[in-house]
Formats: C-alpha cells, structure tokens, sequence
C-alpha cells in the first residue's frame, strides 16, 4: 500500500489506537512483537496483559518496554477475559488486538489502521494477516476497491471501535477458548455495524508452536454448537446445529484427530443447553441470512 494515498496526516492520527496483547508464556513470540510496534510511524499506546506467565515475561516486559503498559495476573482466565478487560483498560478510540506471534513487519501499519478506521467510521475491521509459517498468502483481502464486507475477523488480526465493543458488551466469555469472534460479530450486524475488510499492509502471524491441538480441536467443535444455540434463529437452528456437528465430526476423521472433535460436539450441545436461558438472543432473520451471504464470500458494502 502506498502511503500517499492515505487522507489524514500523520500527527492527526497520533494516540488513536491501543495496541492490546494478551499473553501467557510466549516471552521469545512477544519480544518480537513489542519490537515491531516500537518502530510504528504514528503514536499509540500498547497494553500487555500477562495471563500468569511463568517464563519471565512480566519482568522482561518491564525491564525492556518501559513504555508498553503492564497488567500481569496471578491466575490465568484466557485470552478472550483479557481482552474483554484490556478494551476497557483502553482510553483511546480504537483498540487493534494482535495475538503475542504476530509481528508488524510495515512500520506504516498503524498509521494506515487508523487512517482506514477514522475516513470509514468503522465499528469493526479484518485487518489483511499471512499465516507466514505456512504460506506468503494474505488473507482478509478485499477483492477490489471500494469498502467491502465480511462476516467475521481473525482473532490475531482485528479492530474494533472502543464504545461500541462495550455496548454490545464484548466477547461472550463462556466460549472461553476460539470462536469468540464470530459471535461477537453476528450480534454486531444486528446492530447494523458491519465488519469491513481493512485495506493496508498484512500483519504477519507466526503461529507459536506452543499451541494445545487437543484443546483447540475440543474448543472449535464445542464452540460451534455454542454459536448456533446462541445466535441462530429457531426456524433455522435444527439445520445448523446438525450441519455444524456433522461437518466438525467429519473433519475430525479427515485429520485423523476424531476424538476431541466429536467429544467438543457433545459438550457443546449440553453446555449451551445450560446456558441457554442466559445466553440465547437470537438475531433477526435478516441478520442471520446477511450473516449467511458473508461467510459465502465477502460482498461490496453499499
């Protein structure tokens, strides 16, 4: 992207944007991290939040990045509690969340967020991010110019807008670990705020290999039976909860990895039988079936 196409000035867009990082023994992925954020073009502020690390983050976070603000915790709650609770920590307008391997090789990346964010009013933005151990592919791109639209975000790669994020009241904690984001953004176009695919150089994600597969496998498959017990309108419920089971269950098998996927289907379905009550607010129609078109492809927001 070149930057002489932005509209705003630098020194406009200054104090805009916190960056917030939820972290938990990954000190080597977040000194990286840190580092590239040290060399953005606009001023910002970063905010740390210390999931009970054990491995020095906290006092190499204090002693090497006097700048970044700190909040280390001497229980761990998950990254999705602390970055509910980092958003509101925040004073700035909007909050850009980056997972602790990421990396923002642009020193033009937040100047070009911020730009982006204030000349489109944007409640919500997928920000462009490559997965750079697995492919030079970016993602989240729009197809041409214009804005245009998507149903959700990458959890290490997304903005949101401050107030808007705790009006709506953020993420819904009892997902606890992956899909978070696609809840959070259902709801939002409920709200009429779309989720628009930001324009600007990628953030590179180097994926930690410190990663729990049996975890992340329970989570995913749980968390989609959370979402459609949740969020989906009841005509359309039946139809989404067994598609949702039966295509994580074939997955499952076709990564040879059945168990845990099948186990998270199970518990899925009697957790959000538990939370029901509390947690069931279905949206519109419309919303659902606009939800529907976006995760078939992006569309030109008009």
């Amino acid at each position: 992207m070149n930057d002489q196409n932005l509209v705003t000035s630098k020194s406009t867009l200054d104090d805009l944007i916190t960056v917030i990082i939820s972290t938990k023994n990954r000190w080597p992925d977040l000194h990286k991290a840190l580092l590239s954020l040290r060399n953005q073009t606009i001023k910002h502020h970063v905010l740390v939040l210390d999931d009970n690390s054990d491995d020095g983050t906290y006092e190499n976070v204090k002693n090497l990045f006097p700048e970044v603000t700190l909040h280390s915790y001497k229980e761990s709650a998950g990254y999705i509690v602390r970055r509910n609770e980092a958003v509101e920590m925040a004073k700035t307008p909007y909050v850009l969340s980056i997972d602790d391997d990421c990396v923002l090789e642009s020193p033009t990346i937040l100047y070009q967020i911020a730009d982006f964010c204030v000349a489109n009013n944007c409640a919500a933005v997928a920000w462009p991010y490559i997965d750079a151990n697995l492919s030079p592919e970016v993602h989240d791109v729009a197809p041409n110019d214009g804005l245009w639209q998507s149903h959700t975000f990458k959890g290490c790669s997304f903005v949101v807008k401050r107030d808007i994020f705790l009006q709506i009241g953020g993420f819904r904690t009892s997902f606890f670990h992956q899909g978070e984001e696609e809840d959070y953004c259902i709801r939002l176009l409920e709200l009429g705020h779309p989720v628009f695919l930001g324009k600007g150089n990628a953030i590179h994600h180097y994926e930690s290999p410190k990663r729990s597969w049996d975890r992340m496998d329970f989570y995913g498959s749980r968390n989609l039976m959370l979402f459609a017990i949740f969020n989906v309108p009841l005509k359309y419920l039946p139809v989404q909860l067994a598609g949702s089971a039966f295509k994580s269950f074939l997955y499952g098998f076709k990564i040879k990895r059945p168990y845990q996927k099948t186990r998270g289907i199970l518990y899925g379905f009697l957790d959000g039988l538990k939370l029901a009550m509390k947690e069931r607010k279905p949206v519109s129609t419309q919303t659902y079936l606009k939800y529907r078109e976006l995760k078939k492809q992006y569309q030109p927001y008009a």
